[in-house]
């Protein structure tokens, strides 16, 4: 990854294949791993392999955006 962010708009455009499959899949604005709940409208965003401290964590890497 370069470095720099990816606006917005431009990270929903990529991930259609992957919201009709039943994720949300947006990607973290610094790359590196997307969000792998459900379609939601809420402005939470969480990848739950990604991150985890431990093994048993619920969740790994989240994000607000």
């Amino acid at each position: 990854m370069s470095g720099q962010r990816k606006p917005l708009a431009q990270r929903l455009a990529e991930v259609s294949a992957s919201r009709a499959a039943g994720y949300c899949a947006l990607v973290h604005p610094k790359g590196g791993t997307s969000c792998t709940r459900w379609p939601h409208d809420d402005r939470r965003h969480v990848h739950h392999y990604n991150g985890r401290k431990q093994l048993g964590d619920a969740s790994g890497t989240e994000w607000f955006e």
